[in-house]
């Protein structure tokens, strides 16, 4: 069933193995406190987003950004601690462990995923998302001042690469591109539903109440900039969103953010979620309810990839059970964004679209085998293809 009326006015990788089974992916839920959750009730989209914003605001306290007591310095080396060295951090983007320092240092520092330049730069004892340790991480002194105020986005041109260290087993790269009005910043894939759920978290948890800005996700980025005022204002944007509902999907919840979410709850006294129920995103952002923890079926799936192999086009067919925003890509094999076919909202129904083997830039890709990926809010589909020359 369909809520659209609450929606307020938003506009190396990992293996492809992983990409196969996004749609089938769900983390499971944290171990929240007993009885945390009860007042939650699920009956509607509506409902849900207004009984969920009354829980997690009630006991949330406001820590220090730096005090002599203490502060989120405090709260993060402890929620970002290295899990194989609890003198330890790992960063957010860089993925690098550093030595704890205690306070600031040359090597990282506090990465507002939130910037908080886009509604309330200004801080004092009243600007309580200023200091929200669910949305701050430990991140990479350099790579923090790349990001800067950077929208989260796929980014189809890439300016700079950010590669992460190989930390445990995981790798990949950040991508900037640098595009007016507003620069985009693409985390890498193990970490990016990590702030993709921060965002989600700051979009509930702040509604404009009492002297509390109203933070709010969308796609129009024009709002997004008209946000960065320099000054603290009731109502400000950031995004991307329709990027931020696929990165949740994509980049399911970990250990790491369960026990991350544990920490920080016992220093503000509030939750993140959409880390103990990442199946309430849809339901909230996307207006779909059909019980307490249901996924809806993926809105978007690849009908058919016809002629494949192809030489020197293919057509590619795909339906929509609603309406939205849906994307196509083609990647590489290898995981790389080749790409962008299609970023745009579109009616139910089947639509079909050609790829004429060429990349972002215009020009020819080589022979090989390629992957194109259908990424709508409620899911994704993936299917193999092959240009033969």
């Amino acid at each position: 069933m369909l809520f659209g009326n609450h929606l307020r006015a938003r506009g190396s990788v990992r293996a492809l193995v992983l990409w196969l089974g996004l749609t089938a992916a769900s983390a499971a839920v944290a171990d929240a406190p007993a009885g945390y959750y009860d007042t939650v009730v699920t009956t509607s989209s509506d409902t849900l987003r207004s009984t969920l914003h009354a829980v997690i605001r009630a006991g949330h306290v406001k820590i220090p950004y730096t005090a002599t007591s203490t502060d989120t310095w405090n709260v993060l080396e402890l929620a970002d601690q290295d899990p194989l060295d609890s003198g330890r951090i790992i960063d957010v983007y860089k993925n690098t462990s550093y030595i704890k320092y205690g306070a600031g240092n040359a090597e990282y520092d506090r990465e507002h995923t939130w910037p908080k330049s886009f509604g309330f730069p200004n801080d004092g004892s009243s600007n309580i998302p200023y200091s929200d340790c669910h949305m701050l991480f430990l991140c990479n002194s350099s790579y923090n001042s790349s990001r800067s105020n950077n929208v989260y986005d796929t980014c189809t041109v890439i300016t700079q690469s950010y590669p992460t260290a190989n930390y445990n087993g995981e790798v990949g790269v950040n991508y900037r591109q640098n595009v007016l009005p507003e620069g985009r910043w693409e985390t890498w894939t193990g970490r990016r539903g990590d702030v993709a759920r921060a965002l989600l978290y700051f979009d509930v948890r702040y509604e404009g109440e009492g002297i509390e800005p109203d933070l709010i996700l969308t796609d129009d980025i024009n709002l997004i900039v008209a946000s960065n005022t320099g000054v603290n204002i009731d109502v400000a944007y950031m995004g991307i969103l329709t990027t931020l509902l696929q990165w949740h999907v994509q980049d399911p919840v970990s250990d790491r953010e369960r026990l991350r979410n544990d920490i920080v709850h016992q220093y503000q006294g509030n939750r993140n979620p959409f880390i103990d129920h990442p199946e309430w995103v849809l339901p909230i952002f996307q207006g779909y309810i059909s019980g307490v923890s249901d996924i809806p079926v993926a809105n978007a799936s690849i009908s058919s990839i016809y002629p494949n192999p192809f030489n020197p086009n293919t057509n590619i067919s795909f339906s929509l059970r609603d309406a939205g925003q849906v994307r196509v890509e083609v990647f590489s094999v290898g995981g790389r964004l080749v790409r962008v076919l299609l970023n745009d909202s579109f009616g139910p129904g089947e639509h079909t679209l050609r790829w004429d083997g060429t990349d972002q830039s215009g020009g020819p890709v080589a022979s090989g085998a390629y992957y194109c990926r259908v990424l709508s809010g409620a899911g994704v589909d993936t299917k193999p293809l092959m240009l033969l020359k």
